[in-house]
């Protein structure tokens, strides 16, 4: 399911944006850029990255209109374990409407900081659950990210908050009232491995998430800017390793 949008960006929107990604250059990745990738300049080199080739995804996304063109991955890996790129490889990565998509977020951001140099830039898209068909469900909470960082994902209480993600999911978004339907679609999603949208955040939560990762040592970003698109239903980070 594609994020709905509240309007077209506007003209400040498109020059925040661009401001933003003047930083980004060099050698870099983007992660998950399926039909929608970064708009970057002629002096960044990107590789793309995804979990599964365009094929696939288009099963998970058949509201993407089939004439809409897709990027070919030119390496398929998850977006936690990048484990062929070096350690300090890259200037930059790009990553857009896909850390709510993952389960550990902050072992993602953990392994893009990895392999990012010394000065190397994040850029982060995310969307604010207040303006898509998240806006029901529970907001993230910073202890619930550190925690879910914090236990391998085998864990029983790992599984049982990802379990509850799917259940949440099923009832709000695929709008299930009945339990045993519920359950019984949340246990097909798990099946399938579909990937919702495990967390739900606006954009101080980032903010405050970006500064306790830092505080406890587990990845150390300077927040370089931030803007709210306007027009749309997302916001923005820059972030340098540092």
């Amino acid at each position: 399911m594609i994020e709905e949008t509240s309007g077209d960006y506007t003209a400040e929107d498109l020059a925040n944006r661009a401001e933003l990604l003047r930083s980004i250059r060099g050698d870099g990745l983007e992660i998950g850029a399926f039909h929608s990738p970064i708009p970057v300049g002629e002096d960044a080199r990107v590789t793309y990255v995804d979990l599964l080739p365009p094929e696939i995804q288009q099963r998970y996304f058949p509201e993407v209109p089939e004439d809409v063109p897709v990027v070919t991955p030119d390496l398929v890996l998850p977006a936690d374990d990048l484990h062929s790129i070096a350690e300090g490889a890259l200037d930059f990565v790009l990553a857009s409407h896909l850390l709510e998509h993952i389960a550990n977020p902050v072992g993602a951001l953990v392994e893009w900081h990895r392999v990012l140099r010394t000065g190397g830039f994040l850029y982060l898209v995310l969307p604010d659950m207040r303006h898509t068909f998240d806006r029901d469900r529970v907001r993230t909470t910073l202890d619930h990210l550190v925690l879910d960082a914090q236990q391998d994902r085998a864990h029983p209480d790992r599984l049982a908050r990802d379990a509850e993600h799917y259940r949440e999911w099923a009832g709000i978004v695929n709008s299930l009232d009945d339990p045993g339907q519920r359950d019984f679609w949340a246990g097909h999603l798990v099946k399938i491995q579909y990937p919702i949208h495990f967390h739900c955040w606006q954009p101080e939560d980032i903010r405050d998430l970006f500064h306790e990762i830092d505080k406890i040592g587990m990845a150390h970003f300077r927040i370089c800017g931030e803007a709210v698109m306007k027009g749309g239903y997302e916001f923005v980070f820059l972030l340098q390793k540092v």
